[in-house]
């Protein structure tokens, strides 16, 4: 979930203001103002799982779900507990048990063509749903696979407990033979490169981390990079290395001293040292959807920091973010390869001037980072009767009057965060259509709220939210999210699936990176009504 900031609209003024749009529709001309071409844009890379529709690894099976128990005959997930090694490879199974797994879940959205499965053990592995055994040998499959909305079914029909089956890999069509050396897809690098810094929160699934300890990391022997644990380290560092990018880390907010340190040793170790590292805290730690928000006003409290529950946790924040500062900056030999980052609450400035001022946090960061979306009250259970049933135009106009307010805190943000010398950065921003407390199941509100992401002039607004940033003394804005389906939990995604053409919040940032004309679609945007 994303940040849902206040907003001081309420029905009857969203009514009045859908009526005014119809009656005198506007276009975004401003949106056509000269970009900065040199502009410093970042990307939110979307959770390594199962059903996503993003594919970074030309092994696949990198992507699969945890291994789930199955008896022959019985109901699915329900096959008893499996039992597993440390990495989560089934060391054997009783009688009529299967492990099975799923890749792919992403409503068809993959290459088609010959798979190649390579295993090591003993033992017979079982394809279904998309993918057909065309020949078997020891140790090797090829597979006709045929994209559906099922995706790919693996099963471990049987293993030898004194050599399991483990260490399964199932390679894409064309990279059977370079998959060792070659770990990311060519599209997906193509598709991000240029990105200024790639943060890797959802990768790391630093919201409601079970993570605190080395030992309790991702490793790459594990069965999945898309378990809870996320992805492995290593991976992400090969990631920034590949794409010329400056990483951006959360640490767990569970993390111990030894697991700062070592994380960052290695990353010490094995970063292009023409790259910059950019280090914050967990994620939205003032956020009570979160774990780390309760975690933090417990540790707060019981510190003594403030009778104030919501207080008590940003000054816990402030403290714990400087600690883990300390220990980078001793690993790196001093502080100039690290961007240090204390968020705040984008719809509430206070929160900023809190953090930054207690302990004078200030003093030990180098950017204030918030999160800028528009749009976010107009999923509100109170307000999703009125909004669905405007059009996507009524839609847009009321994201355009909530950018204005919008710019006004980040105004406020840049005016805190100047004063104390560090820059302003977005850490996330984009559109926040979406429902919430109940209002995600209106399905009519979600139809709206795709198609309004889908709509060209969505493009428009994108554009001229980053001017407005940029106006108000915004630096690096980091959007929000690399790519995902849209449905009731939002239309995240710059891009929906690989392979799309680009849709234009993809072709805004693009447009806003690099200077490249818009499309004739794009130029002459309709009316927002």
């Amino acid at each position: 979930m994303r940040e849902v900031g206040s907003h001081p609209s309420s029905i009857l003024i969203i009514q009045l203001t859908a009526i005014l749009l119809t009656l005198f529709p506007f276009a975004l001309a401003s949106a056509e103002n000269p970009v900065d071409e040199s502009f410093p844009m970042g990307i939110n890379l979307s959770s390594v799982c199962y059903w996503s529709t993003e594919n970074p690894f030309v092994d696949i099976f990198k992507q699969s779900q945890a291994f789930q128990p199955q008896m022959k005959g019985g109901p699915y997930g329900e096959g008893g507990q499996l039992l597993l090694d440390s990495n989560g490879w089934p060391k054997q199974l009783n009688t009529g048990q299967w492990a099975d797994t799923i890749m792919c879940r992403a409503g068809g959205h993959y290459p088609a063509g010959e798979y190649i499965c390579f295993y090591d053990g003993e033992g017979t592995l079982e394809f279904g749903f998309d993918g057909k055994i065309k020949e078997r040998r020891k140790g090797h499959i090829a597979l006709d696979v045929r994209p559906s909305k099922r995706g790919i079914l693996l099963r471990i029909a049987e293993t030898n407990p004194d050599n399991p089956i483990r260490n399964i890999r199932l390679i894409m069509p064309g990279f059977e033979s370079t998959y060792k050396n070659q770990i990311f897809h060519p599209e997906f690098l193509k598709r991000w490169k240029g990105f200024k810094v790639i943060r890797f929160m959802d990768w790391m699934r630093t919201n409601n981390s079970a993570v605190g300890t080395w030992a309790q990391r991702p490793t790459t022997q594990m069965q999945t990079q898309g378990g809870d644990k996320g992805v492995a380290l290593e991976y992400m560092i090969l990631l920034a290395n590949r794409l010329k990018a400056d990483p951006w880390f959360c640490m767990p907010h569970e993390a111990t001293y030894d697991y700062v340190e070592n994380f960052a040793k290695m990353v010490k170790e094995k970063l292009d040292p023409s790259l910059k590292v950019y280090v914050e805290y967990s994620n939205e730690v003032w956020n009570s959807h979160f774990n780390q928000a309760h975690y933090a006003v417990r540790v707060g409290q019981g510190m003594g920091f403030s009778e104030k529950p919501f207080e008590a946790g940003l000054f816990f924040y402030a403290r714990r973010a400087t600690e883990i500062f300390a220990i980078w900056k001793d690993v790196f030999g001093g502080s100039d390869r690290l961007v240090r980052v204390l968020a705040a609450q984008s719809s509430n400035p206070w929160t900023s001037r809190k953090i930054l001022e207690f302990g004078k946090a200030y003093k030990s960061a180098d950017a204030l980072a918030i999160a800028p979306y528009f749009g976010g009250y107009l999923g509100k259970p109170d307000t999703q009767r009125a909004v669905s049933h405007m059009t996507v135009g009524q839609i847009l106009g009321q994201c355009r009057n909530d950018m204005d307010l919008q710019h006004r805190k980040v105004a406020e943000h840049a005016a805190l965060a100047g004063k104390h010398g560090l820059d302003l950065i977005a850490y996330e921003g984009g559109q926040h259509l979406v429902g919430t407390g109940g209002a995600e199941n209106n399905e009519q509100l979600t139809a709206l709220f795709m198609a309004a992401n889908r709509d060209p002039r969505m493009g428009q607004l994108y554009r001229e939210d980053l001017k407005g940033w940029q106006n108000a003394g915004g630096g690096l804005f980091m959007t929000f999210a690399s790519m995902g389906q849209y449905g009731k939990w939002g239309s995240w995604g710059l891009l929906e699936y690989s392979g799309q053409d680009a849709p234009p919040k993809y072709r805004a940032i693009r447009r806003f990176m690099g200077g490249k004309p818009l499309k004739n679609s794009e130029k002459n945007p309709r009316p927002l009504s």
